[in-house]
């Protein structure tokens, strides 16, 4: 794989060992997550979120305030937050609970730290969903896939990495509770219960 410096860019060729573990993630993963439905839903959910938030009188000033935290971007992507997710979901065969549990990262950092918006949802994403597979996950790739997949070089991925746990203050436990809450949430929100 060449190294791309962009989110909106293509992941290329990969190694026959990423191959391998690739095919074993596929075949491991709970019932094989290979339908691209709660990727949807959670476009959606961090979607409105951020148009919400676009109406708050203090939306330019959170924007500004926001800029030198390394989630942000200068410019918003070029990617969709869904064809994100499902490139994501491409390349590493993300498992549905390991999905889940990062939208709840995400949740718990935005109730107390941070603020959705299109120049940091990316990075926002990656790393909720970084964090998630180490934590929730037995089989996972080197730094240095993930950062091609994200389109950041292995320095970036890794301050990208330590600012999101640091946020999560280093909480990284999903009760189970939280868990089915927040599972039955998405599954109503997709059969349009929400």
């Amino acid at each position: 794989m060449t190294h791309k410096t962009s989110f909106d860019s293509e992941a290329s060729d990969v190694s026959d060992v990423e191959e391998e573990i690739i095919e074993t993630k596929a075949q491991s993963s709970d019932q094989n997550f290979q339908d691209i439905s709660l990727i949807k839903v959670i476009s959606k959910i961090l979607t409105s979120v951020i148009e919400e938030k676009k109406k708050l009188p203090n939306y330019k000033k959170v924007i500004k305030s926001q800029t030198k935290m390394v989630f942000s971007s200068n410019n918003i992507p070029k990617i969709s937050i869904e064809d994100y997710l499902t490139r994501i979901q491409k390349y590493t065969k993300v498992e549905k609970s390991t999905l889940i549990i990062s939208l709840i990262y995400i949740d718990r950092i935005c109730a107390k730290k941070l603020t959705l918006t299109y120049f940091n949802v990316h990075r926002i994403i990656f790393s909720a969903i970084l964090i998630s597979i180490k934590y929730n996950e037995d089989i996972y790739y080197k730094n240095k896939y993930y950062a091609e997949i994200a389109g950041v070089n292995i320095k970036e991925l890794e301050i990208l990495e330590h600012s999101f746990v640091d946020l999560l203050e280093f909480k990284l436990f999903v009760a189970d509770h939280t868990y089915e809450k927040y599972r039955t949430y998405l599954d109503d929100y997709e059969s349009g219960d929400k």
